[in-house]
């Protein structure tokens, strides 16, 4: 469910008048966006308020400490991971991200903990403009654009693809990116999805900020507000710490998630520091003394004409010395419709809610006072700077509003694909499907976020098309992810990461369940993993008599590490990974020296039901691994800059249950490229293929491609790449691999090459002899993400169901055979 709401009012209207649009009239309520409401009893909204930042850094940006960004990156750095989040701790934030540019490395930091707060997963991506990324996966790879676009194209895919991960996409310092004062708008305004904008980020200039917000909001542009303390330096903590400014969310509930639906709503309201002043605004334009909406939400009512009992609430905690005004569209050029002086810590006003001039308008509250200039590009002169801000209230007549941008999208395509939905729902997200075949009965498992909560669920799907109802088996949990299937015969195993509702600190455990009946039932998972760090993104395959081999990245360690464990062979998990990698603690004074190479993702492929091999994704061969940089020529001093790692494709082999696990050997074997995200599979006579995504090692504007290599002696060696699918003006990313039905080799990926922009399908095969095939196009409507494969069957995310271009978490999962 997301957090955003669509709160249908009546007004002396019948259900067909109130609500349009992203709605689906079920029972008399209204669903849209993952929340229902009745139509004539509208509640009021239930949940907390929570404060946080959605924007700091650490010595994982080049330039994200004081010592680094004033010496062009050549001094060590002095802000560590653990000194930002103990200040976030300091300050009593409840939740904060660490958004290094262009990289996710911060993540995988050892010291990337918290009892104290809840961790967002996070980035600062792109190269330009710069946008905040929420809850992604990994690291949200800015490219290039083909000749002839517009200059946004990269920046709407970047959108598209957060979305796809469950993530929230927000729009970094729009002033410095997307609009001037002088020029108004550019082209990178026209990008459609966006869930927040920062409109009080210190280090540029928050009216300009808050101009940006307007001018996108009178045309039809739906999202919230957020600050931004943008924090690279701890020199200055007494002034710009995490949390000053802060960003307050109103979350159903205290988690990661809770966070993320409240953030997609735009339930938000910043100021200048956690004591204020903190602003909301409330609405009930029905007039029955319910406030059925916050800032944030979208209100659609019948007509203009409200009743007269219609009112807007502004209440207002420690804004005592500021000057609060009230504003409606078109905003600040039109001067605000209230202003008040608050005398006391906690004020209420109440005031007539009122439609003029517009079908699309809009209410939000500001604070402004004297004083020290609000962000660092402000004019000094201002008499009334900005301190606080609310998003504002949306209320529309007939239907939501539709974004008017300079430059539109390009006609989606509308061709079919006889791809069909298998599971997930209308506004909310369900994705990271995985698929095994068996005969003919397919069984599908995807993870679904509902009611502010991620749960793992399976169907099956049978030769005649019949399917089952979803079964959850994650049980109660809030906060299982990455499920993976394996099947043979009437055996089905099912592992996913989970960290059974406790995020504080994040300590994800894997669990494993079994069905011995082809899926009608499941026994409840077994822990599998036994450290005490984070165990994430496991991967599944079968070996012997049907004993699942699990694989998974763990820190408890300090470094990530793969471990691999054949459940009911081996006594314990192994660290796979380990053999080669030097980890160091580092040195006082420079918090750029610990060296804590990750091994992550791990993919796994097994012969003949014996010979196992596992390949990941590997840093160690980087001189600095897990800060940004590039691999400098030999002899010369590692470079600065936002380059990624040069990662590497490793991988293990495991020649038969009851042998140890070889050494890790290369797979992709160059010094010079960032190679992530393996897949893996083995033919009918025992050629292991790898695949993976390889970029340039550069911080943004070059496009992921596909490169694959062969092992004919068990995963021992590997050939010289070889390109998959290649297309210099495509981004092609998270390729997976399988066998079809008659033995060939096929590669599955998502690729931006399409003409109408969307992220698609693609397949490709491998020839032993004569190589990879050309790119073949597989998915056509909407944004076709995150594909899985097995025996010519594919399952993708897709947001094909979505009926708005914002505000719409609609991502389901879909299913073809390409045999």
């Amino acid at each position: 469910m997301a957090g955003s709401a669509v709160v249908a009012v009546s007004v002396g209207a019948s259900t067909a008048q109130a609500a349009t649009g992203p709605a689906s009239e079920q029972g008399g309520k209204v669903k849209a966006a993952g929340r229902t409401s009745a139509l004539n009893r509208a509640k009021a909204p239930t949940g907390k308020w929570l404060a946080g930042d959605t924007h700091v850094h650490d010595d994982h940006s080049s330039d994200g400490s004081g010592p680094r960004q004033t010496s062009h990156q050549t001094l060590p750095g002095n802000l560590p991971v653990g000194d930002q989040i103990a200040q976030g701790e300091k300050a009593g934030l409840d939740f904060m991200p660490l958004t290094d540019h262009r990289t996710y490395d911060q993540v995988w930091d050892p010291q990337w903990k918290s009892s104290e707060l809840l961790l967002l997963p996070g980035e600062e991506a792109n190269g330009s403009p710069h946008a905040i990324v929420l809850g992604n996966v990994d690291v949200i790879v800015d490219g290039a654009n083909p000749p002839g676009s517009a200059a946004f194209r990269h920046v709407q895919q970047s959108v598209w693809d957060a979305h796809a991960q469950g993530a929230v996409w927000s729009q970094a310092h729009p002033d410095d990116g997307e609009y001037t004062p002088a020029t108004g708008p550019n082209a990178n305004a026209s990008v459609q999805g966006a869930d927040l904008a920062e409109v009080l980020n210190v280090s540029t200039g928050p009216d300009e900020q808050v101009e940006y917000a307007e001018n996108r909001w009178n045309a039809g542009f739906r999202f919230g507000v957020a600050a931004a303390s943008d924090c690279h330096f701890r020199e200055l903590w007494d002034v710009d710490a995490p949390g000053t400014p802060t960003t307050h969310v109103f979350a159903a509930k205290r988690s990661v998630l809770g966070i993320l639906d409240g953030f997609r709503g735009g339930r938000t309201t910043v100021a200048q520091n956690t004591a204020g002043p903190f602003l909301t605004i409330e609405a009930d334009a029905d007039g029955d003394g319910v406030f059925e909406a916050i800032g944030g939400d979208e209100v659609v009512v019948a007509d203009r004409k409200l009743p007269k009992k219609a009112t807007l609430r502004v209440k207002v905690k420690g804004g005592k010395g500021t000057t609060v005004h009230v504003y409606a569209a078109p905003g600040r050029s039109a001067g605000p419709i209230a202003s008040y002086r608050p005398q006391r810590a906690n004020e209420t006003y109440d005031l007539p809610l009122v439609l003029k001039g517009t079908d699309h308008g809009w209410f939000r509250v500001e604070a402004r006072s004297p004083g020290s200039p609000s962000g660092s590009d402000a004019d000094p002169n201002l008499p009334d700077q900005l301190r606080g801000a609310t998003s504002p209230i949306f209320v529309s007549v007939g239907a939501p509003a539709v974004p008017r941008p300079e430059i539109p999208l390009p006609a989606a395509d509308t061709a079919g694909d006889k791809a069909e939905l298998v599971t997930g729902d209308l506004g909310t997200f369900t994705g990271f499907s995985d698929v095994a075949v068996v005969g003919d009965v397919t069984h599908i498992v995807a993870e679904v976020h509902e009611d502010h909560a991620s749960k793992v669920v399976y169907r099956r799907l049978d030769g005649k098309g019949r399917i089952t109802k979803s079964v959850t088996l994650s049980g109660r949990s809030a906060t299982a992810r990455f499920p993976r299937i394996a099947a043979a015969a009437k055996d089905v195993w099912v592992v996913w990461q989970d960290e059974q509702g406790k995020e504080q600190p994040h300590r994800p455990v894997i669990l494993l369940a079994h069905s011995a009946n082809g899926g009608s039932s499941f026994k409840a998972p077994d822990k599998i993993s036994k450290g005490k760090g984070r165990a994430v993104h496991p991967a599944l395959a079968l070996v012997g008599d049907g004993h699942p081999l699990v694989a998974w990245s763990d820190n408890s360690g300090g470094a990530f590490d793969v471990y691999a464990q054949i459940v009911g062979v081996d006594k314990a998990a192994v660290n796979i990974s380990a053999a080669g990698k030097v980890t160091s603690p580092g040195v006082p004074g420079d918090a750029r020296s610990p060296r804590y190479p990750a091994s992550l993702f791990p993919a796994v492929a097994v012969h003949d039901g014996r010979h196992a091999v596992i390949s990941w994704q590997d840093d160690r061969y980087d001189p600095d691994p897990l800060w940004t940089g590039h691999t400098p020529p030999a002899g010369q001093p590692a470079g600065g800059g936002t380059d990624p790692d040069n990662w590497q494709v490793l991988a293990s082999v495991r020649k038969a249950p009851g042998r140890a696990w070889g050494n890790p050997v290369q797979v992709s074997k160059v010094g010079d490229r960032s190679d992530r995200h393996p897949g893996l599979t083995v033919d009918e006579d025992g050629t292991f293929v790898a695949i993976w995504e390889s970029g340039a090692l550069q911080s943004s504007g070059a496009n992921l491609q596909l490169r694959a290599g062969r092992s004919t002696d068990g995963g021992l060696t590997w050939t010289a790449f070889e390109n998959v699918g290649l297309d210099a003006d495509a981004m092609s990313q998270r390729a997976k691999l399988g066998v079809d039905p008659d033995g060939t080799v096929r590669a599955v990926w998502y690729d931006s090459r399409s003409t109408d922009w969307r992220w698609k399908i693609f397949t490709a095969t491998l020839d032993g002899a004569k190589g990879w095939s050309e790119a073949t196009q597989v998915s056509h409507r909407g944004n076709n993400t995150w594909p899985a494969l097995h025996r010519g069957v594919v399952v993708f995310t897709s947001d094909r169901g979505a009926t708005r271009t914002q505000r719409d978490e609609t991502q389901q999962i879909f299913r073809t055979k390409l045999v």
